[in-house]
């Protein structure tokens, strides 16, 4: 097949996955036959099986799909801080670790809301991702998302030194609040009985967070210290 062959082709079967998404989220996994995806994307009803050999297959590709795109703000915002942290070319400054949660945290939700469908179609399908007893949703988070933020805080914590600081636990405490107010927001339309502003959430979770872990700014060093010290020279 010639590049621009391939081209068409990933185009064909990038259209199929949207419209798919855009089925199963409006009407429901069940609820949605093949032609109502073909109809969506303008093909064929035959042609869908050309790329996918049944619609289980189709739902299971939308959510890798969602983890592997580098256009996920997530996925661009871990890639960016490995970079930096295989440089290893500036240290740390612990102070800015607050700095670091707010954007992690900002960059969660925002893919989250980027990809609103997704998610929506996760909530109500969740058993159908399960191949041989191990479910496909809990995987690729752990793969693509959870563990590499682990990393990420195991780097910090070397320059925050705090001993009641667990990443692989406390990853879970930073989160886990994110998913479930997220889910309980927007995908549950849990914001027309009890509307929380996402900033205020966000503000609240984190200082929680820092006070659970330990965190304390550091104490900048006096003028009185400093020229005491000069004074002594």
């Amino acid at each position: 097949m010639t590049s621009d062959g391939c081209d068409k082709s990933q185009q064909r079967k990038r259209e199929i996955l949207s419209a798919a998404l855009s089925c199963f989220a409006e009407e429901g996994y069940h609820a949605t036959t093949n032609r109502k995806i073909a109809c969506r994307a303008g093909i064929t009803e035959g042609l869908i099986y050309h790329y996918f050999p049944n619609k289980k297959a189709l739902l299971s590709e939308i959510i890798e799909a969602n983890f592997h795109r580098d256009c996920s703000p997530l996925y661009r915002f871990l890639s960016g801080w490995e970079v930096r942290k295989s440089e290893k070319k500036v240290p740390l400054d612990p102070d800015q670790f607050p700095m670091f949660l707010h954007d992690l945290g900002k960059t969660v939700l925002d893919s989250m809301d980027q990809n609103k469908d997704v998610h929506r179609v996760i909530v109500s399908e969740f058993r159908l991702l399960e191949e041989d007893g191990e479910p496909l949703y809990p995987k690729l988070l752990m793969e693509l998302s959870i563990q590499r933020i682990v990393a990420l805080f195991e780097w910090w914590n070397r320059s925050l030194a705090l001993d009641s600081f667990s990443p692989s636990r406390d990853v879970w405490f930073f989160t886990g609040p994110l998913f479930a107010f997220f889910h309980f927001q927007e995908i549950l339309s849990g914001k027309k009985v009890f509307p929380i502003d996402r900033t205020d959430f966000l503000e609240g979770l984190i200082a929680h967070f820092l006070k659970g872990i330990g965190w304390q700014k550091a104490e900048p060093c006096s003028r009185t210290t400093v020229s005491s010290k000069k004074d002594k020279r």
